[in-house]
């Protein structure tokens, strides 16, 4: 019981910092005050009419779409390579895809920026999504491997041995058993790229701005609630697309007690 009670402590005090910007955005006034002295949808209205805010939203989704495909597909066949392939480098290669998640994200970022820089990738849409996939891609990387060491390799080797070739066993036996596993790191790559604002900073320029950036330029410029508006829809999206990942596993399990069974 006192494990229980030590836990929901420790949850709350990590998500109510987080959760008080929800309040906040529906405040009434134009300056921070938690608890708001009346609330009021004025903010939200705002965040609406500004064109600025709307186009680095719709650029930011554009790009976690992207990233997320990217990373998903990259992140997929190096845990394929990893689980599949005998190679005498293989620890080497493990450490380099998940170095990105060890290595500080500023150090992360300057050496995005002075590679991208000399081949003309900042300011760009195609290198915001290279340079997001870089710290997304362990995840998908994670995730997958672990999916996959639990997968019977004699699955495959039978469909091989009926007629199918390599690719067509991979996606007719494999995947769907890894599915979960895919879908879950696809949704953690999104989120990671629609909140990330260190290395968006050192790649986005004028016509490429994500909306992280713009919060930040804002918070350096001016404060008001239409940040917290900002914030409450990417909490909101953080937490649908958990609960999304959530229904995956859970529905997952349930197929695999009943396969058991």
């Amino acid at each position: 019981m006192w494990l229980r009670i030590v836990v929901f402590i420790i949850v709350v005090a990590m998500l109510a910092p987080i959760l008080t910007i929800i309040p906040i955005s529906f405040t009434s006034v134009s300056f921070f005050q938690f608890p708001p002295p009346d609330y009021s949808l004025k903010w939200y209205q705002a965040f609406m009419e500004n064109s600025n805010w709307i186009t680095t939203f719709v650029r930011s989704l554009e790009i976690a779409l992207f990233t997320a495909i990217l990373s998903t597909i990259l992140g997929t066949m190096a845990a394929c390579a990893v689980t599949r392939i005998n190679f005498k480098a293989k620890p080497i290669f493990m450490a380099l895809m998940i170095a990105p998640m060890i290595i500080p994200v500023i150090i992360v970022g300057i050496s995005i920026y002075f590679f991208f820089s000399q081949n003309h990738l900042t300011d760009t849409i195609p290198g915001l999504v290279l340079a997001h996939s870089v710290l997304a891609i362990p995840m998908v990387f994670i995730t997958v491997t672990s999916s996959l060491r639990g997968v019977d390799r004699n699955l495959e080797l039978a469909a091989m041995g009926l007629g199918s070739t390599p690719i067509e066993a991979f996606f007719k036996i494999t995947v769907p058993l890894i599915k979960p596993a895919i879908l879950s790191g696809m949704l953690i790559s999104f989120i990671t790229s629609l909140d990330e604002p260190v290395i968006s900073i050192f790649i986005t320029g004028p016509s490429t701005k994500t909306l992280p950036v713009f919060m930040w330029e804002n918070l350096r410029t001016q404060i008001d609630p239409t940040i917290a508006v900002a914030s409450t829809v990417i909490i909101i999206l953080t937490i649908c697309a958990f609960l999304l990942q959530e229904i995956v596993s859970l529905r997952a399990s349930k197929l695999k007690n009943k396969s058991s069974n």
